[in-house]
């Protein structure tokens, strides 16, 4: 069976369930048909006529592929199921909002009640209206119904039949194993370790996604000389599914040689016969793909290997974590998790398959690319590239490559192996994971989106059941979890060819509009869509979107920050998707929405806002009776929620966080439907604020919580009404004092005892605190989550909480700690045996002023410590930790503990993983010898240490950075260690020194004292960038440099006449204008870009042997009319750069034939451009600060002209006909304050983008006249034009309302 429409069936089946669950004759819909009996009848009738469609549609969904019709009749059936759907959601909306208002009864009465408490019932207008949609859905249905017989579909009630793959075997070759070799010793050697309980059996999972290379990687152990050594027996089954403890048993007999046929058919007799087999003997047995994660029946089977000698194994391999967890006795971290090639392993497993090891250059390039699509999936690879064996056309492979998802023949030998895992979900989890498509490849999502748009589109009822889905999905290898990071929370995303998958497991119900954009039918017969967010207000992408009626989902996916939406979308594109369930505007830049908007989206049940900077919701979001996930998380500007939020009676799911503006708890206790509450902040006491006991009474905290202004809480009863210790989903906690002085610390102490929250926290943050002694429960091992703890601005606090027992905190922050003198032993609770702080990876301490010594214990403390950084602890001298064997990341800023250079040394002795060394401000270093730094180290950075001399190694040095970084550091004297990139910043006492061997890019600057640079034999050098310094006389021969900047060094430009740098491609010159002792330049032929300022001897001659030069930036050239009049610039040059230069009075460029760009800036003099000034090779030309122009002459610009930028030119009055070129397509005028008006036929027919901007007085725009080609129209700062062009009410809105990008005081339209 295909996978394809049969799932878009499974979504049909689930809107099916929901439908008959609305229609039950003990539901609430019937009763509002009470004064309605032919409606009743309607319901009852539609509710047998869905039974009867329900019991076929199994059968349907597997004959589908096989028969076109059916196929479309599945499709007919699905439209008219989603319009019968839409039409009983509306009147579930009338009966929500014949409950909310109150027709009947008062609604302070009512709120609470079921409507079927009402004795509610519908209007007679609104029953006639939804009659003849009723009446016309049965027809549909019913004429669908008829079709069932002609058709041949059986009632069919149980599961479809499983796929299966193709048996395994131990065989292997093992010149195909490409990158496995770290897993296989890893695994060798478990299987050849002892366990350590002394237990006679241990299981050895291998788990990964389908095509991992998990049975290869089993099979080359398996046939491992030093496994087959020590063990007596093996034995390989492939188990599959479906799972036969009998077929199990039965192989395994068989593989040991001791199967009887006699035996065949009674499984007791053949589990006994192999306990015996194995009795005492030392074995491995490979069990594959097992997908049973029955534990039952895993016991079962487990007492046949129980009797086996010590050490005996079983691997098994399988895609879920749940079969792993299960048939292994110790924690899932034992398994072998089985991960994709690097690209270097695929390319040569690609290779091996496709080229057969063979060399053949222009393949192997498109190969590569090929190798990289396939996202280092063996099973991938090996199918692409047996495609591809023997075709040695290179058309043939580029094919393979551009094509969307490769050539269907590959696709059909991968998803096979893929379907297992589909095939294996029960039908709920189908239609999940298939919704998952939505997201586009590599996207990574959040796990709480995902679960409330599957609740809000009907697939899951419960959030609690939905994260059980999403695990098991995970636990699938479906879904892939992202590793986190310190700025990024948990995300996750499908493996490409799972994403392939769930493509096609939606049957194009879910789709992404930009893969789908060309196809109308595709369009309408999606469900659920994502869209990447784009920069111009995205109106034309979405405008597609206007017919789409039954669309249930839509997801714009952000991978931008900052971008707009149209007002367009808002008003005229949104409202008609009338079906809408789920509806995100997150990340878009919108200060406000239509008030109506709400009003047509009425069957919304999610709504994302977060992100936006939206000021006031509307009051018609309090018209959404049905919607029970709301998101306003990093809202920043809303200050407040409507006042009828009470109207939401399903809004379950509540999102403030980091909405530091909203005052939302005016409300709180009118939403009483909510269960999850996230981001909640408190403000304690005060006019506005809130008691502790207020806090206690709220029970749906969720996510983060902030407790400020805890200095108004009086004492430890007060605090202990808060209840912190029962708020079980809280994982992040801020507490949070104003800056004073408490007048009594004990008092301090018992608040902050009693503020103590539930085990299972993950972040805190204390921040103000103003006791003298920190709570014990911060330290607390039962805090097996804590992961990010803060301390910050405690200013009283004399000892730092001992913490080193926390046993999973990774970021630990202390910082303004402003009386603490000794960080102690107790810091690290040391009472116990174990490593303290055994999982932290990040130690900040900052702003501690009285610091003055570190306690090191010496116990191996900080053994993951990745990045320690101490910053303004003035007093704090003696040694870090020893053996940092983790860090990677040291910074010390204004802080002396590197003062002697012998205790230096001792601090890097065990630090060696460290690549960053950043030293600030240290103004006591005087000396850092480079030998005694790890070699491991790739960058350095050193600033504000005025002492510091940089010591010489004696003998070999082996270190080599990649980036060196030395900043206001006056005793810096010419020794430099080897570093690719070099970056000397104001240090005085440089003199001289010699750029080492191996740096290729030196970029110094203010070393004002500088004189003598040199270069060692054979230098690497490629770019050299200098800045300032004024005593630099000359430059050493660089044979390879290529870049060279030179900005205000005025000896080095002065006495350099020749440049004897043969490969310089760019060379960038900014003087002062001294140069008029210079008789003679002379450049390397081979610069391609040069850019000078001020230079006063740059001659025709010189820019004319420039031969291979396009690209030419001049300023401030007294010369300059000279050097255009005697066509002094190279023909060769392809943009130019004209800027400053009150000289110029007639610019002659028309014999620079391969001008393609034209960039002029401030001519005070230049009073027009006349008639064959410019080449007619011109495609850009841009006019800026030109104040005595007044018109552009005809014929004065180019045919060829594309593009054209007018900018601060204040008398240009008008754009008179025949100006432009037809050939332009982008025009820009700016800051032309007299400019008043655009001839009718000023603007030519190709122009496709018109921009005017800063130009006050122009009062009318040439709307009759406006190109159709015109696709983009940008207005701003034109008080005259504005009022004209207001969206829905301007003059001119008819005439512009049709072009796909406008923008309008810089928002889009």
């Amino acid at each position: 069976m295909e996978i394809g429409l049969a799932v878009g069936s499974a979504f049909l089946s689930s809107v099916l369930n929901v439908l008959i669950d609305r229609l039950t004759p003990e539901g609430e819909l019937l009763k509002m048909f009470q004064k309605h009996p032919d409606g009743v009848q309607h319901l009852e009738k539609l509710e047998n006529i869905l039974l009867g469609l329900q019991i076929v549609l199994s059968d349907a969904e597997n004959k589908q592929t096989s028969n076109r019709l059916v196929s479309k009749w599945l499709n007919k059936l699905q439209d008219a199921v989603n319009s019968a759907e839409n039409l009983i959601e509306q009147v579930n909306y009338e009966a929500l909002r014949l409950k909310v208002e109150g027709q009947h009864q008062d609604l302070a009465e009512t709120i609470n009640k079921q409507v079927s408490d009402l004795n509610l019932s519908l209007s007679d207008d609104f029953f006639l209206n939804i009659k003849v949609k009723l009446k016309y859905i049965m027809e549909t249905l019913e004429n669908l119904q008829t079709q069932i017989g002609l058709l041949g579909l059986q009632k069919h009630f149980g599961s479809t039949k499983q796929e299966t793959r193709t048996p395994s075997t131990s065989l292997v070759d093992e010149s195909d194993i490409f990158g496995r070799q770290s897993e296989i010793e890893v695994l060798i050697k478990r299987l050849l370790s002892e366990d350590a309980s002394g237990g006679n059996l241990t299981v050895v999972p291998i788990v990964g996604m389908g095509g991992l290379g998990k049975t290869t990687l089993a099979k080359v152990v398996y046939n491992d000389e030093r496994v087959k050594n020590h063990f007596g027996l093996k034995a390989w089954f492939c188990v599959s599914e479906p799972y036969d403890a009998f077929r199990i048993t039965k192989g395994l007999l068989q593989g040991i040689g001791s199967f009887d046929p006699k035996d065949d058919g009674d499984l007791n007799q053949l589990q006994v016969k192999l306990k015996e087999s194995l009795k005492g003997k030392k074995f491995l047995v490979v069990l594959d793909d097992v997908w049973n994660d029955t534990y039952s029946e895993w016991h079962s089977l487990r007492n046949v290997f129980v009797q086996g000698d010590m050490g005996s194994k079983i691997i098994v391999t399988t895609r879920k974590e749940s079969v792993a967890e299960m048939m292994c006795a110790k924690k899932i971290d034992r398994c072998a998790i089985m991960g994709t090639l690097s690209s270097e392993d695929s390319w040569a497993l690609f290779k091996r398959h496709s080229l057969e090891n063979r060399d053949h250059p222009e393949l192997e390039e498109v190969g590569k690319e090929i190798a990289v699509k396939c996202q280092g999936l063996p099973l991938a690879l090996k199918t692409v590239a047996g495609t591809l064996r023997g075709k040695s056309e290179v058309d043939k492979w580029r094919n393979i490559l551009r094509s969307e998802i490769w050539d269907q023949r590959c696709l059909n030998c991968i998803l096979p192996e893929l379907r297992l895992s589909y095939n294996d979900l029960p039908p709920d989890l189908k239609r999940c994971f298939a919704f998952c498509a939505i997201y586009p490849k590599d996207y990574e999502f959040c796990k709480d989106q995902v679960i409330y748009l599957w609740i809000a589109n009907g697939l899951v009822k419960q959030f609690c059941l939905g994260e059980e889905y999403f695990d098991e999905l995970r636990s699938r290898s479906l879904l892939e979890r992202v590793p986190e990071s310190v700025w990024k929370s948990e995300r996750f995303l499908m493996h490409d060819l799972i994403n392939d998958l769930a493509q096609i497991a939606s049957s194009k119900l879910c789709i992404r509009l930009e893969e789908n954009e060309e196809s109308h039918a595709m369009l309408e017969q999606s469900r659920h869509m994502s869209y990447s967010m784009g920069r111009e207000g995205d109106f034309e992408k979405l405008k597609p979107l206007s017919k789409l009626e039954q669309l249930r989902t839509l997801l714009p996916i952000n991978l931008n920050f900052s971008v707009q939406l149209s007002k367009r979308v808002l008003h005229n594109i949104l409202p008609r998707l009338t079906s809408l369930r789920a509806l995100s505007l997150s990340g878009y830049v919108l200060n406000e929405l239509p008030n109506d908007l709400f009003i047509k989206l009425n069957l919304l049940r999610f709504l994302d806002l977060s992100r936006t900077d939206i000021r006031q919701l509307p009051d018609s979001i309090c018209a959404l009776y049905n919607l029970e996930t709301l998101l306003l998380s990093s809202c920043q500007y809303l200050g407040e929620l409507p006042l009828q939020m009470e109207k939401l009676i399903n809004l379950h799911h509540l999102d403030i966080t980091n909405t530091f503006s909203l005052n939302m708890l005016l409300h709180l206790s009118k939403l009483k439907s909510l269960q999850v509450l996230v981001g909640a902040e408190f403000h304690i006491g005060g006019s506005d604020g809130l008691r502790m006991e207020d806090l206690g009474e709220v029970e749906n905290l969720y996510g983060s919580l902030s407790v400020l202004k805890l200095e108004n809480v009086v004492d430890k009863r007060e605090a202990l009404k808060a209840k912190m210790g029962e708020k079980n989903h809280v994982d992040k906690l801020s507490l949070e004092w104003s800056e004073s002085t408490a007048k009594d610390s004990p008092t301090e102490r018992e608040i902050l005892d009693e503020l103590r929250p539930y085990t299972n926290i993950k972040e805190v943050e204390i921040t103000g605190y103003r006791g003298t002694q920190f709570s014990n429960w911060l330290g607390d091992p039962s805090f097996h989550q804590l992961v990010e703890l803060s301390l910050r601005n405690c200013k009283d606090c004399y000892s730092l909480p001992a913490l080193g027992k926390l046993p999973c905190l990774k970021f630990l922050y202390i910082r303004g700690m402003h009386k603490i003198a000794l960080v102690t032993e107790e810091f690290y609770d040391s009472s116990s045996s174990k490593t303290p702080f055994n999982s932290l990876e990040r130690l900040e301490f900052a702003d501690m002023p009285e610091w003055n010594q570190w306690h090191v214990l010496g116990r191996g403390e900080f053994p993951k410590l990745e990045k320690l950084s101490i910053e303004k602890c003035p007093k704090l001298m003696g040694k870090l930790p020893e053996n940092l064997s983790s860090l990677t990341e040291l910074i010390i800023s204004e802080t002396p503990l590197f003062d002697e250079a012998q205790m230096l040394g001792s601090q890097f002795e065990g630090m060696k993983q460290i690549v960053e060394l950043s030293i600030f401000g240290c103004n006591s270093l005087t000396s850092l010898p480079f030998s005694i730094l790890p070699s491991s180290l790739k960058r350095i950075t050193i600033a504000g240490c005025q002492k510091l001399k940089l010591e010489e190694p004696v003998g070999y040095c082996n270190m080599f950075l990649e980036e060196l970084t030395l900043r206001n550091c006056d005793c810096i004297d010419e020794f430099l260690p080897r570093a690719r990139k070099l970056s000397i910043w104001n240090c005085q006492n440089v003199t001289r020194f010699l750029i080492p061997t191996a740096t290729e890019s030196l970029w110094i600057k203010d070393c004002e004292n500088l004189e003598i640079l040199s270069v060692a034999v054979e230098s690497a050098m490629t770019s050299l960038d200098i800045w300032y310094c004024k005593k630099l006389k000359c430059l050493p021969e660089i044979e390879l440099l290529q870049v060279l900047k030179i900005h205000y060094c005025k000896k080095l430009v002065n006495s350099r006449k020749e440049w004897c740098l043969q490969r310089l491609t760019e060379l960038e010159i900014q003087h002062d204008g001294s140069d008029e002792e210079i008789q003679h330049w002379e450049l390397p032929s081979s610069i391609k870009r040069l850019t000078v300022w001020n230079l006063k001897t740059l001659s025709s001659q010189v820019l004319k042997s420039l031969t291979s030069l396009q690209y030419l930036y001049i300023a401030k050239l007294p010369q300059i009319q000279t050097l255009l009049e005697q066509g002094g610039l190279p023909s060769s040059l392809s943009e130019l750069h004209v800027y400053h230069h009150d000289e110029l009075h007639s610019p002659h460029l028309c014999h620079l034939t391969s001008l393609l760009y034209l960039h002029f800036w401030n001519f005070p003099n230049l009073q027009s451009l006349s008639e064959s000034t410019l080449p007619s090779s011109l495609s850009q030309l841009t006019i800026v600060t030109f104040p005595n122009l007044q018109s552009l002459s005809e014929s004065t610009l180019p045919s060829s002209l594309s593009k054209l930028t007018i900018d601060d030119c204040p008398n240009l009055q008008s754009l008179s006909e025949s100006t432009l070129p037809s050939s332009l397509s982008k025009l820009t005028i700016d800051g032309c304050p007299n400019l008043q008006s655009l001839s009718e036929l000023a603007l030519p027919s190709s122009l496709s983008q018109l921009t005017i901007k800063y130009c006050p007085n122009l009062q009318s725009l040439p709307v009759k006249g406006m190109p159709s080609s015109l696709s983009e129209l940008v207005i701003s700062n034109c008080p005259l034009l504005i009022p004209l062009l207001e969206f829905d009410k301007g003059k001119y809105w008819p005439n512009i309302a049709h072009i796909p990008i406008i923008r309008i005081d810089w928002k889009y339209m």
